[in-house]
């Protein structure tokens, strides 16, 4: 367990010894309380606590010394321990020594030759409550800039998030819905005089459909925000694809006749079980076979087929229509993006879910 230290340096043993007596009877045994006999032993014993992990609350020692003096000592171990509190112990006071111990060493006072047994005691422990105070202080403000720094972050965060609203808001207004609305307004504002009781008409069914279609955008976007934030959860359970699929190509063969287009639908007679969301496997199908009556070419016919084979169920839809250019394939998933269509080779739509037998 790592320990806070006090330590003592002196040349004379008798000092050591009284330092001892007086440490123990002002902070009793709460402290590891170390002592050398010269300046470079000193330093010694301050490396080595450093090197265990132990903490140097106070160093003690003696300004006139043999070799290294009390000053120069109590600056090289500032260099070790900047924190540590250091007490300068003189019967001489050199005025030298002292400059010198304030301005390098965190120099926290002198105490003159002999002391006073009080004075000692009261300056250690102010000495041991300064130092830790400052310690507190030191935690105080690291945590406080942790909390700057955690706090900036978070808000540069939500920054860009607001940015991001903001440009999506932009693109959002400026989709198709909302400018055929706003433009076939703006026609029968400026030119109800000059246009038609029919045509004023027209461009009111015009706007209602656009609205409509802004409807179902909105609603749409709601749902996926929805998903994305966890408020929808997705429900799988099981259930024959088949129907569904039956159900969403009889809905499209008299549109698909329009354009001379043959809707077969290739199956066995079977349920094919697979766990899925209803209404999203229903919504997916019927998006997949709406495109390729959509986009497909007049005359042509369209196999539609739902197999199984390896604990899966697939349905493909082969669609020769007009796909996107390798420039909008990268824009696909954005959102309020509108798309311009380009041509593609043959291709099928393969729709893939676990089989539940």
């Amino acid at each position: 367990m790592n320990q806070v230290a006090i330590v003592c340096v002196d040349d004379e043993p008798s000092i050591l010894d009284s330092l001892e007596i007086e440490l123990e009877k002002a902070v009793g045994y709460d402290y590891l309380i170390e002592i050398a006999e010269d300046g470079e032993e000193g330093l010694e014993v301050c490396e080595e606590l450093l090197e265990n992990g132990d903490e140097i609350a106070l160093v003690i020692a003696d300004c006139i010394m043999p070799g290294m003096k009390g000053d120069e000592l109590l600056k090289r171990i500032h260099t070790l321990s900047p924190k540590t509190l250091k007490i300068l112990l003189t019967g001489q006071a050199e005025l030298d020594a002292v400059s010198n111990a304030i301005k390098h060493a965190n120099w926290y006072r002198y105490i003159a030759k002999p002391w006073q047994s009080d004075d000692f005691r009261l300056t250690v422990t102010e000495a041991l409550h300064s130092y830790f105070q400052d310690k507190k202080l030191a935690e105080f403000y690291a945590h406080l800039e942790e909390k700057i720094v955690q706090r900036t972050r978070e808000l540069q965060q939500k920054n860009e998030a607001l940015i991001k609203l903001n440009e999506e808001k932009n693109e959002f207004l400026g989709i198709a819905p909302l400018s055929a609305i706003q433009g076939f307004a703006e026609m029968i504002i400026c030119d109800y005089d000059e246009i038609p009781k029919s045509e004023v008409i027209d461009l009111g069914n015009m706007i209602l459909t656009s609205a409509r279609q802004m409807f179902a955008l909105v609603k749409n976007l709601l749902d996926v925000n929805a998903i994305e934030s966890g408020e929808t959860n997705i429900s799988l359970s099981k259930a024959d694809i088949l129907p569904t699929m039956r159900k969403v190509v009889n809905c499209y063969v008299q549109r698909a006749k329009a354009k001379n287009i043959t809707l077969q639908f290739q199956y066995e007679e079977k349920p094919y079980f697979a766990f899925v969301d209803s209404n999203t496997i229903c919504e997916v199908l019927d998006n997949l076979v709406s495109n390729v009556v959509k986009y497909s070419s007049h005359g042509q016919n369209v196999y539609i087929r739902i197999t199984e084979s390896e604990c899966t169920v697939r349905c493909e839809i082969p669609d020769e229509g007009r796909g996107l250019s390798e420039a909008d394939q990268q824009k696909l998933f954005s959102k309020f993006t509108r798309l311009t269509l380009g041509w593609r080779s043959r291709k099928f739509n393969r729709l893939r879910v676990i089989y539940c037998g």
